[in-house]
C-alpha cells in the first residue's frame, strides 16, 4: 500500500467498522413473521446520532435509507435527517464531551448495549476496538500529536499511545473516536477510496466488508464495559424505521402449525430484562432485577416477578 492508498478514518468508515461489531440479526423466520430486531443500518446509525443529540427525532419509516447507504459509502457529510457538519448539534455534542463528559459517555453506553456484540467468544468488541486503532494509525492525514477523548474519565490520548493499549473501556474508547470523527473530519467524502477497496462493487448485491483492518494488531486488548444499569441485555429498540436487511437469508418455515392459522402460546422467561420506556419525545432505561415471564399466543400476557 502506498502512502497514497492509505485508509481514512471518518464517519463513513467508522461506522462501516461499527456495523461488523453488531448483535447477531433475528432469523429470516422471524423476519418474515414481523419481528424485527432494530439492528438495520438506518437504525443503528440513528442510534449514532442520538449519542450526538438526545432529542433527535426519527424520520417517518423508511426515510433514511438512501441517506444512509450515502453516508456509510462516503458519498456524502450532510442532508437532510444528517445533522453532521457545521452544525448546532456537532458544537453542542463537543460541547458536552468536553465539559459533560459523564453525560456523553453515558449516551454511548447506552448505544453499545442497544447495538454491539461485547463479551462473548467471537470478541466483536476487540475486534472493532483493534480495527479502530488500526485505521487511526494507518491514517497519515492524522497527526502523530493529535488526541482523542478516549479515556474513561474523559481524558485524552495522542495518537502515538494507541499502540501501547491494552485496556479499553469500550463506550469511551468509541465515544472519542466518533466525537473526532464528527468534529474534525467533517468531510466525509475522503474515506470513499477506502471504503471502495473494503466493501468492492458485487453486481447488484450488497456490498460486503471485506476488509483486514485490526489483523496486525496481535497483542491482546482487554475490552470492558463501564459498570452502570445499562447492559447489553437489551433486545430491540425500535426506532420505527425500515425493516432489517435480510438479503442474504433463506426463509425457514419450519414445522408452523398452517392448519391452526393461530400458534400456540410459548412461554419465555427473560432473567433481568433492560426495559425502555417512551414518554413523549423522550425515552428512559429502566434496569430491571427480577425476572419476566411472558406468554406468547392468543391470550398472551406476562408478570413481573
Amino acid at each position: 500500500m502506498t502512502k497514497g492508498d492509505n485508509p481514512r478514518l471518518c464517519g463513513g468508515t467508522f461506522f462501516v467498522l461499527v456495523l461488523q461489531a453488531l448483535k447477531q440479526r433475528v432469523k429470516a423466520r422471524q423476519h418474515y413473521k414481523g419481528e424485527r430486531d432494530g439492528l438495520s443500518d438506518p437504525e443503528v446509525l440513528i442510534g449514532l446520532i442520538k449519542v450526538i443529540n438526545p432529542d433527535y427525532q426519527e424520520p417517518k419509516e423508511g426515510a433514511l435509507k438512501g441517506k444512509t447507504n450515502d453516508f456509510k459509502s462516503c458519498k456524502t457529510s450532510t442532508g437532510q435527517y444528517l445533522p453532521f457538519g457545521v452544525t448546532p448539534e456537532i458544537e453542542a455534542f463537543d460541547e458536552r464531551v468536553r465539559n459533560e463528559y459523564e453525560d456523553a459517555l453515558g449516551a454511548m453506553t447506552e448505544f453499545v448495549a442497544l447495538f454491539l456484540e461485547t463479551g462473548t467468544k467471537v470478541k466483536k468488541d476487540e475486534r472493532l476496538v483493534k480495527a479502530l486503532i488500526d485505521l487511526i494509525e494507518q491514517d497519515d492525514s492524522i497527526k502523530p500529536d493529535e488526541e482523542l477523548y478516549i479515556k474513561e474519565n474523559g481524558g485524552k490520548i495522542k495518537k502515538t499511545a494507541l499502540g501501547g493499549l491494552d485496556d479499553v473501556c469500550l463506550p469511551a474508547f468509541l465515544l472519542g473516536v466518533w466525537h473526532y470523527v464528527v468534529v474534525y473530519r467533517k468531510d466525509n467524502s475522503v474515506g470513499r477510496d477506502t471504503y471502495d477497496r473494503w466493501c468492492p462493487e458485487n453486481g447488484r448485491a450488497p456490498r460486503v466488508y471485506s476488509g483486514d483492518m485490526g489483523k496486525r494488531i496481535t497483542r491482546k486488548i482487554e475490552v470492558r464495559m463501564p459498570e452502570t444499569d445499562v447492559t447489553e441485555e437489551a433486545e430491540i429498540y425500535d426506532f420505527g424505521d425500515e425493516d432489517a436487511d435480510q438479503s442474504d437469508s433463506e426463509f425457514d418455515f419450519g414445522d408452523e402449525d398452517t392448519k391452526a392459522g393461530t400458534p400456540p402460546p410459548t412461554q419465555q422467561i427473560i432473567n433481568n430484562p433492560l426495559i425502555i420506556q417512551q414518554k413523549g419525545d423522550g425515552n428512559a432505561v429502566i434496569p430491571n432485577y427480577g425476572t419476566v415471564n411472558l406468554t406468547l399466543g392468543k391470550h398472551g400476557g406476562g408478570s413481573n416477578e
